[in-house]
């Protein structure tokens, strides 16, 4: 089994490497809190009870904190951006509707109904949006509502490389006319959707390109490092071929 093993190791030492890439930067994807309030005053509700899930280090957390008067449960499976996060609320008095868990998107840790609205800023690609859409969709109340953004195509036609890059990467990256489909596939309207900004990309790909940079010298073997700057590459190289995208949705009856 010694083939197993340095399979694990490997990995252990990417995502090691990959969190060391991560663990400063503020943002960890595509977003910006312009794009994020537009996505909130689309909602046809007002919610009470907000599950943000997959929250990182909570941009979208502290937005809707300042932006809504619902409780909101922040969900990551990384303790450290968690306790990031609560440093960060309680330092601004936010904390006293939030509670953070620390938990996997493929298990959570609630019942039924237990939420008006679900909120998913570039996480639920993880473990797949079709998949995202059917398990967390019961944990809605009646007519509850999800937004989620995902990377999408922004071309029927885009070019050999970005296709081969992302095949590797995203292998389920869809145009938004397939999303669209599914999510009404799934039990939900449409109520909203738009190509978030240029701005949220660069928030996004700016820093982490610095970063890469800043750790390349002494990380030249890293396999994490090198999948990052082909990523960036393709971001800089084929504009307009790609972008993430915001779905704002209502459960159905």
């Amino acid at each position: 089994m010694q083939w197993l093993e340095n399979v694990m190791n490997k990995h252990d030492q990417y995502m090691a490497d990959f969190m060391k890439v991560y663990q400063p930067l503020a943002r960890w994807g595509p977003g910006n809190d312009a794009d994020s309030l537009k996505a909130l005053s689309s909602l046809p509700i007002t919610p009470r009870n907000i599950l943000d899930i997959g929250c990182g280090k909570g941009f979208s957390t502290q937005l809707l904190a300042q932006h809504t008067d619902a409780h909101i449960v922040a969900v990551d499976n990384q303790q450290s951006a968690l306790d990031e996060l609560g440093k960060r609320l309680a330092e601004r008095q936010l904390d006293a509707r939030i509670t953070l868990s620390c938990a996997s998107m493929m298990a959570l840790p609630f019942s039924p109904a237990s939420f008006d609205c679900i909120w998913s800023e570039g996480s639920a690609y993880i473990m797949g949006i079709e998949q995202a859409l059917v398990k967390w969709r019961p944990l809605l109340e009646r007519h509850g509502c999800m937004v989620i953004s995902d990377l999408v195509w922004l071309t029927n036609n885009p070019s050999a490389a970005a296709i081969k890059f992302w095949q590797q990467e995203y292998a389920d990256l869809q145009t938004v006319a397939t999303r669209l489909t599914q999510m009404q596939v799934a039990g939900f309207e449409v109520v909203d959707h738009f190509t978030l900004s240029e701005q949220a990309g660069l928030d996004y790909y700016s820093p982490l390109k610095a970063r890469v940079l800043e750790l390349k010298p002494s990380m030249t073997d890293s396999a994490a490092i090198g999948d990052l700057e082909r990523e960036i590459a393709i971001f800089e190289h084929h504009p307009g071929e790609f972008a993430y995208h915001m779905f704002v949705l209502q459960k159905g009856a």
